[in-house]
């Protein structure tokens, strides 16, 4: 029979277990919170001076985030925590993106926080792009608990969900 003490002392360690505020190993191609894509978003965007990410995307090592500043493009690799620059390459053709992020209101980062206020989720993948109506858009993909891909418009001049 075990002894009353080590049975509630295993009971207090799962219990203290599942309040830790630590967030647990991400699954590959999963951040493990949300916090982590805000944080790999405000990363590359700091990388670069004035820099304004506007096309987020999930890579083999981290997250792969493109920015404008001044002018030019560079696609910034993040670790997945959002705690690392990995690597920071200048294109050498800068996409027709970076136009519609000069002219948002609304950055990467309000966007991602708009669009998990409407539809919890995961990041999955958010670019700057035009609506079907010609609107300027975040458009987010988020990825439910059950794995269920959700896309998202965010306005990218009010912040408001369309």
């Amino acid at each position: 029979m075990r002894s009353p003490r080590l049975v509630a002392a295993g009971v207090l360690t799962l219990a203290l277990a599942g309040c830790s505020t630590e967030p647990g190993p991400a699954a590959p191609g999963q951040s493990a919170g949300r916090a982590q894509p805000v944080k790999a978003i405000q990363a590359a965007a700091g990388a670069v001076p004035g820099g304004r990410a506007f096309d987020v995307e999930p890579g083999p090592d981290g997250w792969e985030i493109k920015v404008a500043s001044h002018g030019q493009e560079h696609k910034v690799r993040v670790s997945r925590d959002g705690g690392q620059v990995l690597g920071d390459q200048q294109t050498a053709k800068p996409s027709d993106d970076m136009a519609k992020v000069e002219q948002a209101s609304v950055d990467a980062v309000k966007a991602l926080q708009a669009a998990q206020q409407s539809q919890p989720g995961e990041l999955d993948e958010m670019e700057i792009d035009r609506a079907t109506d010609g609107a300027l858009v975040w458009e987010v993909g988020l990825r439910d608990g059950k794995g269920i891909e959700h896309d998202v418009d965010v306005d990218a001049k009010t912040g408001t969900v369309r």
